[in-house]
């Protein structure tokens, strides 16, 4: 990021001829919008220098077409602005006055909401470069660094507040090594202001994202690049050649997202038919229906698309617009909290939709990614317990814990204890007339500590994370599962316990 500055120092003194047409296009965004009746955007200094440094770029990086995903986040966020998807427009010309006229001409842009815009003229030699940067502004945060210099300190705060109707914010950072924070936040009444404390502490690059719930579901709200204590790394490539057929998009989506799943040392996902169709449905749904949420205009929720009956307990939808579907996929690798879904250690099924259309001349991808614990076939498992094993195997893994010993003594104990808890319809029920810690240190006398979580879950796979779980000092486990109905929890229901014990 420090290599960049100097080009934004540069890029802000706007020569007089550059200036001039920045003006001109400026006004013409504004009576474009007036002529149509509707609000003009505001214009942004940031989004304008943002839009400076992209025009420079496109007379010497990426020479065709418009910049790329990671390319635009970069200019954006280092101009000091957090708009995760700015609408870019790009027009170069070989004589400069050309490239304003050609912009004076256009009116295909006031069609879509903006409240901020950025202009920015570039002229190299004979040629020019002209870049509009329009973006519907959904949080105003305050000034925060985009670059940590070494022994500085490293945790800040950041605080803004939610455009309504976004509301409850959250915070996600992707660190350096690629893993996903949801970061604590205080929301600060109805007026959507919020803080969260953010620590930067190894070097590298963090993306920061701020998420608000709305009507439609949660939307992105802000997202910037945070470099600590080094350069930022030159972005991979985005000109990967964009499938144009549903099976070749899927093809291509599954080997990204198992490719980034194995970077991280979890398992690999299996695509699933049945959350393939029901993917597939609701991007060629909001395709024709002209929406873009998790929650479709009839409030219907992804756990109502999802097949009534099916074992699915607990699952996760990523969309993604761009011109194609590995750029949607691409946005969703680099946003936060989308990233989490598909780093997810419990989620083992996937299914991927994708529906092509055109908006205004341009070509568009919506994508829909489906993630399970479970699949949809098969709701009777054939041995429970080693799914329950398997589950706790992986989310250690994903922590980066040791491994957990299986102990014949202690897996005796929590079938006890799962079998009495049944019958009592009591998940506290004890398996004896001891508690279950005594037992435990009686079975097991060189333990340190011993402790017990019990679930009462509709799927095995999906018990969920538990301070015991994640606690690095147990290091033996047994899983006791017993099925049957119960009053309180309902039919055929997984009676789950599960008893840590640390010994040296």
């Amino acid at each position: 990021m420090m290599a960049l500055l100097p080009l934004i120092a540069v890029l802000a003194a706007t020569p007089p001829a550059s200036a001039g047409m920045e003006r001109s296009a400026a006004q013409h965004v504004s009576r474009e919008f007036e002529r149509v009746g509707r609000r003009a955007p505001v214009e942004d200094p940031k989004l304008t220098t943002a839009a400076r440094r992209l025009a420079h770029e496109a007379l010497t990086e990426y020479t065709t077409g418009a910049p790329g995903l990671f390319t635009l986040t970069s200019a954006v966020s280092d101009a000091g602005a957090a708009d995760p998807s700015p609408r870019a427009l790009v027009i170069r010309a070989w004589v400069p006055q050309h490239a304003v006229e050609t912009f004076l001409d256009r009116d295909d842009f006031n069609s879509e909401r903006a409240s901020h815009f950025g202009v920015g003229v570039s002229v190299l030699g004979k040629r020019a470069a002209l870049v509009l940067l329009l973006v519907d502004r959904k949080a105003e945060l305050q000034d925060f660094p985009r670059l940590i210099a070494n022994g500085e300190r490293s945790t800040m705060t950041l605080c803004g507040a939610l455009v309504p109707p976004l509301r409850r914010a959250e915070v996600y950072v992707t660190q350096p090594n690629g893993g996903v924070s949801l970061m604590p936040v205080q929301n600060r009444g109805a007026g959507g202001g919020f803080c969260s404390r953010l620590a930067f502490a190894t070097p590298g690059t963090y993306t920061v994202e701020v998420v608000g719930r709305a009507d439609g579901g949660p939307e992105v709200a802000a997202l910037f690049l945070v470099d600590q204590g080094e350069p930022r790394k030159h972005a991979a490539s985005e000109d990967t050649a964009e499938p144009t057929t549903l099976e070749d998009a899927r093809r291509a989506v599954y080997e990204r997202i198992n490719a980034l799943r194995r970077a991280h040392a979890l398992p690999e996902l299996s695509p699933d038919a049945v959350l393939e169709q029901v993917a597939q449905d609701y991007s060629a749904r909001m395709s024709k229906e002209g929406f873009f949420a998790h929650i479709a205009p009839d409030g219907s929720t992804l756990t109502k698309r999802l097949p009534a009956g099916a074992r699915y307990v607990r699952a996760g939808e990523n969309l993604g617009l761009a011109p194609g579907p590995l750029a949607a996929h691409f946005g969703i690798e680099h946003s936060p909290g989308h990233r989490r879904n598909v780093l997810d250690p419990g989620f083992r099924f996937m299914g991927v939709g994708v529906a092509f259309h055109t908006v205004n001349g341009r070509q568009e991808a919506v994508l829909t990614e489906v993630f399970t614990v479970a699949p949809p076939a098969s709701p009777e498992l054939a041995d429970p317990q080693q799914e329950a094993y398997d589950a706790l195997s992986r989310r250690r893994a994903s922590r980066k814990l040791p491994p957990l010993t299986r102990n014949a003594a202690l897996e005796t104990l929590a079938r006890a204890h799962a079998r009495r808890a049944l019958e009592l319809d009591q998940p506290s029920a004890q398996p004896g007339e001891a508690p279950v810690h005594d037992r435990v240190f009686e079975l097991l006398p060189d333990a340190g500590t011993a402790s017990v979580d019990f679930f009462v879950v509709s799927d095995p796979t999906a018990i969920p994370e538990s301070r015991s779980m994640a606690d690095a000092t147990n290091n033996r486990v047994g899983v006791g599962v017993v099925r049957g109905d119960s009053r309180r929890f309902g039919t055929n229901q997984y009676w789950v316990a599960v008893i840590y014990a640390a010994v040296p």
